[in-house]
């Protein structure tokens, strides 16, 4: 098992993920979401963009999980201090890898990510139907 950054030549298994990825997001929040591919130039502008990566989860050469890492600033609010952080913009773990500890280590290296940065928090939304069951489809 290792972590690493992605590459342009990862697109296409980072796709596949999120497809996996969105058939949740269907499935839980369909008033909101609908199936779709991502289109190649968001995830080559992440990939190689200053403020973004894409941490991959492999094992034996297969990616199993990903993590889409952005660095941001707090709004500039006069209550709010001025921080920089990482946002988890999507993050997946494929579902025959769930539960087995993949998703705390890929989110532990998306927080080193922030680290080596000098960024100061981190931030991920979640949907409050992103619950452990079964489904059927």
């Amino acid at each position: 098992m290792r972590i690493r950054e992605a590459n342009i030549e990862d697109i296409n298994d980072i796709k596949k993920l999120y497809w996996e990825l969105d058939t949740d997001a269907v499935f839980y929040q369909p008033s909101l979401f609908v199936r779709a591919e991502r289109p190649d130039d968001f995830l080559i502008d992440i990939i190689t963009g200053e403020k973004s990566d894409i941490l991959l989860i492999e094992i034996d050469n297969n990616i199993i999980g990903f993590s889409l890492l952005q660095e941001k600033e707090t709004p500039d609010i006069s209550c709010l201090q001025k921080k920089k952080f990482v946002y988890i913009l999507d993050f997946v773990i494929s579902e025959a890898y769930r539960s087995s500890g993949y998703g705390s280590l890929l989110m532990e290296s998306s927080k080193d990510w922030g680290k080596k940065r000098g960024l100061d928090f981190l931030r991920l939304s979640v949907f409050e139907e992103n619950l452990k069951r079964d489904r059927v489809l």
